[in-house]
């Protein structure tokens, strides 16, 4: 059975982000891939706030197990 995916809220967001400074550099990271991502913009969506972000091109996806490579 696959668990749902909790909902990030803006409140969830505000409460995180008041704990740290306003210098605090912030990074997205996929730890299933093991690459990291790059804030790009956001807008706002139907019925909640939409942050894009885009793949950082120095970090290439690491294959999974039992996997195959993306072909290029």
């Amino acid at each position: 059975m696959v668990e749902p995916v909790p909902i990030f809220t803006v409140s969830d967001l505000k409460s995180e982000l008041s704990r740290w400074s306003d210098d605090a550099p912030v990074t997205f990271f996929c730890p299933l891939k093991e690459q990291e991502f790059r804030f790009y913009r956001y807008r706002p969506g139907a019925d909640c706030l939409v942050l894009e972000i885009n793949e950082f091109p120095e970090t290439s996806p690491k294959v999974l197990p039992g996997t195959k490579p993306a072909s290029t």
